[in-house]
């Protein structure tokens, strides 16, 4: 049975929920077959050494500096480089992080503004404050090149997200790579999947993933087609070499898949990647340490006129995708700060088993 206080969080939450917004509901058979508390133990925290080149730092949607710290902990997660998304522009909270914990951490901003000026301005600020770089769509990196010069004077790294290889941006992406050579550009998400023939195909993208300085982080993994996501990561893989791989989670993104941070960093297994011992080490923990944590980057905080959640795109948290149900962003809030108090997926078990825990201890209650 879970404590008032984790019961009554789950509650409050009920009374906050818009249901015209919510596609999906829980159904009662998982409930019933997942409450029975999971045996998960110091398990967890026995894996390999790792940096985590891919998480979400920012309130209130994501996690809090201390709380990822104490994810880290748990987990054996030595560093760990984190961003935000435009649900929860908290530059903020992104430039404290720097700040207080920058042996730690490296941050990650993005681009807000309304015009591509007020972007400028706004990438420049985070670049002053020592941000490690700047996350930026593919179309943005093709249509407001500045930004990619305002990151490379300040030796930082693009974060690029999008589809088909990059395909748009690859010649981009490269010019970047030749006019700032003390610079990495990184891919999150693997880097766009798609049909891997393009990595011979298509003449821009063959020579972006070619290129050295490209790095490819694997995160994302619960969300993919995990058949297609295969193909493409092997090719990946033959092209890139384990010396430009890394490894992110996507915390806490990744427990709203129901995944914990142990299954984001045996993924590489479950695709039947077979890396050696010295390339998984690379992939968890050298490249990252490496490219990332070999120096230190000064950092001060950023003034509060870039905090600008003034802009944030509304939308629910999706939680359990595929077989869930939708929150609004304060009852998340309620229900992941009692998961973080209970231990976190290195001592609670599965994300999801708690919940539905949760609902099951409701309905007892009733």
């Amino acid at each position: 049975m879970l404590a008032d206080d984790e019961l009554s969080a789950f509650k409050e939450m009920g009374s906050d929920m818009n249901l015209k917004t919510t596609r999906r509901r829980f159904v009662g058979v998982t409930a019933l077959t997942a409450a029975a508390p999971p045996a998960f133990s110091a398990e967890a925290s026995a894996g390999p050494k790792s940096i985590d080149a891919w998480g979400h730092v920012s309130l209130p949607r994501f996690m809090s500096a201390e709380e990822y710290l104490e994810l880290m902990d748990a987990n054996g997660v030595e560093a760990a480089i984190v961003g935000t998304a435009a649900t929860c522009p908290n530059l903020t909270e992104l430039s404290r992080t720097a700040v207080r914990y920058g042996n730690r951490f490296r941050v990650i901003g993005m681009p807000s503004g309304r015009t591509p000026q007020e972007r400028a301005d706004c990438v420049k600020a985070q670049m002053d404050c020592g941000f490690q770089g700047i996350r930026l769509q593919t179309t943005v990196a093709v249509r407001e090149p500045e930004l990619l010069d305002i990151i490379g004077k300040a030796g930082g790294t693009p974060y690029i997200e999008g589809n088909e290889a990059y395909r748009v941006a690859a010649d981009t992406l490269v010019g970047f790579l030749e006019r700032y050579p003390a610079c990495v550009v990184c891919g999150t998400h693997f880097a766009g999947p798609t049909d891997p023939s393009i990595l011979s195909r298509d003449a821009a993208v063959a020579r972006l993933f070619g290129h050295p300085r490209f790095l490819v982080i694997f995160s994302r993994q619960g969300y993919m087609d995990p058949v297609s996501l295969k193909v493409w990561t092997r090719a990946v893989v033959k092209v890139a070499g384990w010396d430009r791989l890394l490894y992110g989670s996507e915390f806490p993104v990744a427990l709203w898949r129901d995944e914990t941070l142990r299954s984001t960093q045996t993924w590489i297994d479950t695709a039947g990647l077979a890396p050696t011992a010295a390339e998984r080490n690379k992939f968890l923990l050298e490249n990252a340490r490496r490219v990332f944590f070999s120096s230190p980057r000064p950092a001060r905080q950023i003034d509060a006129i870039w905090n600008r959640m003034n802009e944030k795109t509304d939308a629910p948290v999706w939680l359990f995708q595929k077989l869930g149900v939708d929150l609004p962003e304060e009852a998340h809030r309620k229900i992941l700060k009692a998961y973080l108090a209970k231990g976190g997926d290195a001592r609670a078990g599965s994300y999801r088993d708690f919940v539905t825990r949760l609902v099951v201890d409701m309905a007892q209650k009733l």
